[in-house]
């Protein structure tokens, strides 16, 4: 696996010591040496290197995603804003409608009462209206009874001149 950023610094520290001995020295074989570990670390330092790069590329992705989920989320927010706001919109105009609604059921009643009452004085009213066109139409009949009996009397009273005047003559 990989080593540690102080391990790999006291790494190149060795190698520098051991090419800058290897300078002074003239040999060759240690160069040679040195080389082949270069190489070594260099692919240790270059396997690092692409870690960093995949971790970079996936801190890269995930900050991409983490925009993109704060996005969401504002987005999220505002529409739960608007719900609100179109919720409080719609509560008072379903308030105005129940206001509304209790208004006309209130109107309703008292010109169910006030009908109510007019009907009682109406049916009042024709029971006397009644009472007295049966009062009247008794006293009519009483009247046409009269009436008859005048017109039999007349008519024995004119029979009776008929004779009269005819016996005198």
């Amino acid at each position: 696996m990989l080593k540690p950023f102080f391990q790999v610094s006291s790494f190149c520290l060795e190698i520098r010591k051991a090419l800058t001995w290897s300078f002074r020295s003239g040999l060759v074989l240690k160069f040679r040496f040195s080389v082949l570990d270069m190489s070594k670390f260099h692919g240790e330092l270059t396997q690092r290197e692409q870690e960093l790069l995949r971790i970079r590329r996936d801190s890269d992705t995930k900050a991409a995603e983490l925009a993109k989920m704060e996005k969401m989320l504002q987005q999220t927010k505002n529409m739960l804003e608007k719900k609100t706001d179109f919720n409080l919109e719609s509560k008072g105009y379903q308030e105005n409608m129940v206001e509304d609604l209790e208004e006309k059921v209130r109107s309703t009643r008292r010109y169910r009462r006030n009908s109510l009452h007019h009907t009682q004085m109406l049916e009042s009213q024709m029971k006397t209206v009644k009472g007295e066109l049966v009062g009247t139409l008794d006293h009519l009949q009483e009247l046409r009874n009269v009436l008859r009996r005048s017109q039999q009397k007349a008519e024995e009273r004119k029979a009776a001149m008929e004779k009269l005047a005819a016996g005198l003559r």
